[in-house]
């Protein structure tokens, strides 16, 4: 287990991580999550141990690394930008760590190349220039797993890649940590990736962790208005708490007509400001036939494969919202720009956070 207490990293005035406490078992999944500038990549670097914290400890099985260097703790880390040697073939790139540790391959990246879906036979003797960008990242993870690390670290990989490549290296690398049983620590700032491949995200901002869970938790119960918005796909609409009854609370809004009882079981001990409903679980129709609803006019309708996201606005606040719908139901009810329709949904739906 890697276990942080008080984790820091400041720059000068600057506090990039703020006494980070975390715990990640051994074998998870780990992601962490958060926008541009947000401390992400830091603490990736310090458990690496290539950056020195400012303060707090690093611990792996009980072991203190805070300040161990980075060849010699069984960490490996896989960069944006892939680091290849470009003079050197694909063998040769995999080899290199092995080598540098004074070992002799014996047909180690044949196997590795291969839990990296890479054809020995194929891609072995190619220099790294001849690869395209897949091939490349691929051949980057199996030179980092060449360290035999205990911990893998990577500072989005995938970044730079196509979206279709993206969707296929987000399974392969879920597989491969179920595969090989290895602690991944993993960055990014794709909500996507981190729904998909991880065990446990950690969502931080402004060098803290706002709030550690699965995917979804996080996504379904977020811990405040940032997060529940950061996660994505958001319609957010202030609430006065009229009351509450255990893990429901009675809600009402200027956005939308009446009350309602929606659930709340929130481990931030504070009332709700807002309710947040995701797109997906929102409604475009006619006339209001669910628990909770607003009259609102079609702004557009853009289709998004299989499903229309259906833009509308509010006629009381001129608010703009979401709600994704099957394209099939948008023309079964012959939805259009321009109509007066009812935004809807029901109040299982709905997610009360704090500010």
């Amino acid at each position: 287990m890697l276990k942080a207490t008080n984790l820091r990293k400041e720059y000068g005035s600057l506090v990039a991580v703020n006494d980070v406490d975390f715990e990640i078992e051994t074998g998870e999944f780990a992601t962490i999550v958060g926008p541009s500038g947000c401390g992400k990549t830091t603490m990736l670097r310090m458990i690496g141990g290539h950056l020195e914290p400012s303060g707090g400890t690093l611990e792996l099985d009980g072991r203190d690394i805070t300040y161990t260097e980075p060849q010699e703790r069984p960490t490996s880390l896989v960069f944006q930008s892939w680091a290849l040697f470009p003079h050197m073939t694909v063998r040769e790139n995999v080899e290199f760590p092995i080598e540098a540790r004074g070992e002799n391959a014996n047909g180690r990246v044949d196997e590795l190349l291969e839990q990296v879906r890479l054809d020995p036979d194929v891609y072995a003797d190619k220099k790294a220039t001849e690869l395209s960008g897949g091939q490349k990242q691929r051949v980057a993870l199996a030179r980092s797993l060449a360290y035999d690390p205990d911990i893998l670290l990577l500072d989005e990989p995938l970044a730079s890649l196509d979206y279709v490549l993206q969707k296929r290296l987000q399974r392969e690398l879920a597989d491969l940590n179920d595969e090989l049983g290895m602690t991944f620590i993993y960055v990014t700032h794709s909500l996507e990736s981190a729904l998909i491949m991880s065990d446990r995200l950690f969502v931080i901002d402004e060098g803290e962790i706002l709030q550690e869970g699965s995917p979804e938790e996080i996504y379904r119960q977020p811990n405040n208005k940032f997060i529940a918005e950061f996660m994505g796909d958001a319609n957010v609409f202030p609430i006065s708490v009229e009351g509450r009854d255990g893990e429901t609370v009675h809600v009402s809004s200027p956005s939308f007509e009446g009350s309602a009882n929606v659930p709340y079981s929130s481990k931030v001990d504070v009332e709700p400001d807002h309710l947040v409903v995701r797109h997906d679980d929102c409604i475009v129709e006619p006339e209001l036939t669910r628990a909770m609803g607003m009259p609102v006019t079609i702004v557009n309708i853009l289709n998004h494969g299989n499903t229309a996201l259906v833009e509308i606005e509010d006629d009381e606040s001129g608010e703009e919202y979401v709600a994704e719908m099957p394209v099939d139901r948008v023309h079964e009810l012959g939805l259009a720009q321009g109509d007066d329709a009812v935004l809807q949904w029901e109040a299982n739906k709905a997610i009360p956070v704090p500010e």
